[in-house]
């Protein structure tokens, strides 16, 4: 017992770990949507592209050794995420609160749920985490140590390139926390701009390496980074306004009727074009896109707020209820299926009840609401720093995302989470220590 309560980075590192073996051993070998099964189909036939980053398509292709070993790649994801969490627990608390609330976070679906689903967006997100861990205790030190470097920094950043929006997320966040260390912490300026520009050169460099070099793609997919343009203009086509919109702008590539979708405004396009026109369309999308921007730019605000409502902190039209946690193995006859079918099933009971609360628990507006709150009343320069990264993530996904999905803002969820459960067992704790003391006096 007295183990379990110890509150050291190492024993909290276990148990958390242990607790998300637990998860990946219940749901073996863990949850796939359609696009876990993409990254499946070219861990096993080595067709390696660039659509979810170069990164991720090695990472699939080599720790499964070729598809020979699907699970091993959700047992990897769970428990890079529980150590990015931990670390992250212990650089903005004390370590008993870092150790219970990391704890508690992992019993939640939010980290072990998410980690064994086979999603670039867990790594990306874990290493956004130890990116935060890095410049936290780097600030709090004020001393540069290579553990922190080689534990925090160099990982972090690798895993930041497992998305394409990570490496602009980076560098927009330096720039929000760097105005803010000039303006309030001029002291801490340097060492953020000397390891920021560090963190940006090896996100990048592991983008040209894998992209470039080892797969000879390039480092951006221009098809796939055009999606959420498509999208706008696809909604843009379905309103009055847009009436002949893809004639002029587009030509040769389909119809207003076409392109036209209602759905794309808020999820999904359902535009009758085909692939081959969506291909040939690249080189008109962008200058279409500014087109609207440049003509009715009130129009793509609306858009963006509707669509991305759970990336604002205020209720627009309601509570916002965006897709989050994935919870079954989305494909049959593709030769995986869970394990233990049967415990699994029950198991999902805890899924559902995060997704039914989805609302707050998939609301990322609110969750950066709650760190900007605590950081204010706190004074905390490990908060601000929180809310920095966020915002960043949060406005970078606010633009090009083309549906809206709680697991693209899973730092800002872990985050914001994590800030509340320590808080919780900060007031808990410091209840308890008083009622004590109070029972002493009175003896």
């Amino acid at each position: 017992m007295n183990n379990f309560l110890n509150s050291s980075f190492r024993v909290s590192l276990i148990r958390n770990s242990s607790i998300q073996f637990i998860w990946w051993v219940v749901f073996f070998p863990g949850f796939f949507s359609g696009d876990s099964f993409a990254a499946v189909q070219m861990a096993k036939s080595g067709e390696l592209g660039n659509s979810f980053t170069a990164s991720w398509a090695l990472y699939v292709r080599i720790f499964s050794f070729h598809g020979n070993a699907i699970a091993l790649l959700t047992l990897i994801n769970g428990l890079v995420l529980v150590y990015s969490v931990t670390r992250l627990g212990y650089a903005i608390f004390s370590a008993k609160t870092a150790a219970i609330s990391t704890f508690l976070l992992t019993l939640t679906p939010v980290v072990s749920g998410m980690g064994i689903t086979l999603w670039h967006d867990i790594l990306m997100s874990a290493g956004m985490l130890l990116f935060a861990s890095f410049f936290i205790n780097l600030h709090k030190s004020k001393e540069l140590t290579y553990k922190l470097i080689s534990l925090q920094l160099l990982p972090g950043s690798l895993l930041i390139a497992f998305r394409p929006n990570g490496l602009p997320t980076i560098t927009l966040f330096l720039i929000l926390y760097c105005l803010y260390l000039f303006m309030r912490r001029k002291e801490y300026l340097f060492l953020t701009i000397k390891f920021g520009l560090l963190s940006i050169f090896l996100s990048a460099f592991a983008s040209i390496l894998t992209s470039n070099i080892i797969l000879g793609t390039n480092s951006i997919n221009g098809y796939f980074a055009q999606d959420w343009m498509r999208s706008d203009i696809s909604c843009f086509a379905s309103t009055p306004l847009g009436n002949g919109f893809v004639e002029e702008e587009m030509p040769g590539v389909g119809s207003t009727l076409t392109w036209s979708s209602t759905e794309a405004c808020t999820f999904l396009s359902k535009a009758k074009v085909s692939q081959e026109q969506k291909v040939a369309s690249q080189k008109y999308v962008p200058r279409a896109w500014l087109k609207i921007l440049e003509s009715d730019p009130g129009f793509l605000l609306k858009l963006h707020l509707n669509r991305n409502a759970y990336l604002v902190p205020f209720p627009i039209n309601g509570i916002p209820v965006p897709p989050f946690l994935h919870s079954n193995i989305e494909f049959e006859g593709q030769g995986i299926q869970w394990a233990f079918p049967s415990v699994a099933e029950n198991a999902r009971s805890l899924m559902r009840a995060w997704n039914a609360a989805r609302g707050i628990t998939a609301w990322a507006g609110f969750w950066v609401l709650v760190l900007l709150a605590v950081a204010i009343m706190r004074k905390s320069e490990s908060l601000f720093f929180l809310v920095s990264l966020s915002v960043a993530l949060m406005s970078i996904i606010f633009v090009t995302a083309s549906i809206p999905d709680g697991r693209y803002v899973l730092f800002v969820l872990i985050s914001g989470q994590l800030c509340f459960l320590g808080i919780l067992t900060e007031s808990i704790c410091l209840h308890k220590q008083r009622r004590v003391t109070s029972k002493l006096e009175n003896l």
